[in-house]
């Protein structure tokens, strides 16, 4: 899965997509992954993190320290 989801995401990019269309695509990858966790609690903190809106997560984004 992992291996379709990188090149769908560099053709979206090259196709000039915004960053949020870019962040909704790769949604679902990221749902796919939340199913393999076999920890309830994990894989709950998993479909939060991976459902959370994009203006939500820039705003992580822009929070977080940078190095």
């Amino acid at each position: 899965m992992q291996k379709l989801t990188i090149p769908a995401l560099l053709f979206i990019l090259l196709q000039g997509c915004t960053a949020q269309r870019v962040y909704d695509a790769a949604q679902g990858a990221r749902l796919d992954q939340c199913t393999k966790i076999a920890d309830n609690t994990e894989r709950a903190r998993c479909y939060d993190t991976a459902t959370q809106s994009y203006d939500r997560y820039e705003q992580g984004q822009q929070e977080k320290p940078k190095n």
